[in-house]
């Protein structure tokens, strides 16, 4: 009878011991499951939502209407050019940076096309030319090879823009002293006229470009040896010095006699060619504010800053042209320009649950175990005791 009994306990206590694993696996399953929804529904789901869903939505739409927007407009009717002459686009990186994106003069790439009433347009994505995001170019419409406008500053931001021309107000050909160009404006007032410094050393245009500032364009214009800087000038100074025209070009710049100094060091340091020349400036003789225009050696609309540690920016002599008529943006290169950008994303929801799931698996485990050996030691010591009564 007792062995009946005996035998019936541990069955049960076998029985009871299978229930707990089975509800302890059906637990652990469970919580699996639970941690690996959170990870589908975050990570799967936010994916084709936020991925494939923002893709169609936003990169296509977004490409679609780019396709059909990145278009300029020029206003022939502004100037008086309506004479069904084409208009022919230049553009070029005024930093020296880029290769010309538009060569001067060519009808073939450059040349915009005529509604019929005088508005021109020019499809950039048709013809084929990309722009750097955020970089600052410069255009110049060009009639008949005769006519042409002051460089006019572009980036993607013009799109859908229409330019117009003042024909009353002309501006020295920053490359040609013997010629003149038509003012040129954007009508929605973004941007305009680019601000450089002409093959005499004159000042013209409203806008310095991104790359550059005030200080920059005035030490490129010392160490340029070429016909964009003050050995040119000079050819042409009509009998005045070096000191006179470089006072002159500096109070054009809103520059101060302090910024001069600086500037003329390092033009020295960089063109040993100038350093006689250069030299010829006296600052006890200069015409100028003392001091230094802290403005002037920033681009506030850029982020540009000149670094003015003992001698003023760092600058390299490089400017784009063009042949015949063209306008050259002559200009620095400024080393304290920098830009970047960082987009991060994050997954914390997948992250998140698979570190919950992996706990609640290991919590789960240590249960089941401690279940496993409790019935074992309640079964050896049910056999221990039958033993020990059949000796007896």
């Amino acid at each position: 009878m007792f062995k009946k009994i005996l035998s019936l306990a541990i069955a049960l206590m076998i029985v009871m011991s299978m229930a707990a694993i089975a509800a302890s696996a059906a637990q652990v399953e469970i919580s699996e499951n639970a941690a690996d929804t959170p990870a589908e529904v975050g990570a799967e789901s936010g994916a084709e939502v936020g991925a494939d869903g923002g893709a169609d939505t936003g990169a296509e739409g977004g490409a679609e209407t780019a396709a059909g927007g990145k278009v300029i407009y020029f206003d022939t009717n502004s100037c008086g050019w309506n004479d069904g002459e084409v208009i022919i686009l230049y553009c070029y990186d005024p930093s020296g940076d880029e290769p010309e994106l538009i060569p001067w003069g060519s009808n073939k790439k450059g040349g915009m096309t005529n509604d019929g009433t005088g508005i021109c347009s020019y499809d950039f994505e048709a013809k084929g030319i990309e722009l750097q995001p955020g970089k600052q170019y410069s255009l110049i419409f060009n009639h008949n090879g005769l006519k042409q406008t002051h460089d006019l500053l572009f980036d993607e931001s013009c799109f859908g823009d229409t330019a117009t021309a003042d024909p009353n107000t002309s501006i020295e050909n920053p490359a040609d002293s013997g010629k003149n160009s038509f003012e040129a404006r954007w009508k929605s007032g973004n941007l305009g006229p680019a601000k450089c410094i002409t093959s005499l050393g004159h000042v013209v245009g409203e806008v310095i470009p991104a790359y550059t500032t005030a200080y920059g364009m005035f030490v490129n214009f010392l160490t340029n040896t070429g016909d964009q800087g003050l050995t040119n000038a000079m050819n042409y100074a009509d009998g005045k010095s070096v000191q006179q025209v470089l006072d002159e070009t500096a109070a054009a710049l809103g520059l101060y006699k302090g910024d001069v100094e600086n500037a003329v060091k390092e033009a020295a340091e960089k063109e040993p060619a100038v350093k006689d020349l250069v030299s010829q400036w006296k600052a006890a003789d200069s015409t100028l504010s003392d001091g230094n225009n802290e403005q002037a050696h920033q681009n506030p609309d850029s982020g540009v800053t000149d670094d003015k540690g003992g001698s003023g920016s760092d600058t390299s002599g490089s400017g784009s042209g063009s042949s015949g008529s063209g306008s050259s943006g002559s200009g620095s290169s400024s080393s304290g320009s920098s830009s970047s950008g960082s987009s991060g994303s994050s997954s914390s929801g997948s992250s998140s649950a698979s570190g919950s799931g992996s706990g609640s698996k290991t919590g789960q485990e240590t249960t089941v175990i401690f279940i496993m050996l409790g019935v074992m030691v309640a079964a050896a010591g049910v056999i221990f005791f039958a033993r020990k009564k059949d000796r007896a």
